[in-house]
């Protein structure tokens, strides 16, 4: 498989105090990865550097085969859910998914049919596709978190990163969540990451285990045998 994230030698501070120091680390076309470990450990600061979000001291994240600029094309993320980040105005499931369609600096923004074309195969995806319509705030946790993967996944990205998906759903949402992205992985050949405490929960679904403690990220093949 060819490598899709490649980092190397990557070092950040936070106010002149070290967080992660000379990590190295590839994420290959098709894995199911997982990232683990405490709070404050730097898991969130390390999404952000692999997002373009931040930029490391020293170090070096390429992106498929050496394209260094990061967009929605490549990678596509889904935030941690918030119940009361929901907007406050009526929106559609429709409209929340095409809102990564419209281009950027332009003074006349509008969704042509084939970009709503887009936008309605990738509720399709998540199998919200009688529910385009419906009142997104009215939706539950579950059926909400499955926008946001739509609204990811309508450029057609290669690589999905997940910060806590697991977080504040239900049973039956987590279920549904898998089932979701175990077909994205293995039938759109998906790469995915997750940033998880939940490890017990998914990792009958993952090829892979990183941790991220002391600074370092270590890869924990240990934890796919049911070591936990």
């Amino acid at each position: 498989m060819e490598k899709i994230i490649h980092i190397q030698n990557l070092n950040f501070s936070y106010n002149e105090s070290p967080l992660l120091e000379d990590i190295s680390m590839d994420l290959y076309e098709g894995d199911y990865a997982a990232i683990i470990g405490p709070n404050g450990s730097g898991k969130s600061t390390f999404i952000k550097l692999i997002l373009g979000e931040l930029k490391p001291d020293t170090g070096e994240i390429l992106i498929k085969r050496g394209k260094e600029k990061i967009n929605s094309k490549l990678i596509g993320y889904v935030p941690q859910m918030n119940r009361e980040s929901t907007v406050a105005f009526p929106i559609t499931p429709l409209e929340v998914v095409s809102l990564n369609l419209y281009k950027k600096n332009k003074l006349l923004n509008f969704i042509s049919k084939k970009d709503k074309q887009r936008a309605k195969y990738a509720l399709e995806m998540v199998n919200l596709t009688d529910k385009m319509d419906y009142n997104y705030n009215r939706m539950s946790g579950g059926e909400q978190q499955r926008v946001m993967i739509a609204k990811a996944l309508v450029n057609n990205p290669e690589v999905l990163i997940f910060d806590e998906p697991t977080a504040g759903v239900d049973k039956e949402s987590k279920d549904t969540l898998f089932e979701i992205l175990d077909h994205l992985n293995k039938v759109h050949q998906k790469t995915i990451l997750i940033v998880t405490h939940e490890l017990d929960y998914m990792k009958k679904h993952l090829n892979r285990i990183f941790e991220i403690s002391y600074k370092k990220v270590d890869e924990r093949t240990d934890l796919l045998d049911g070591d936990l």
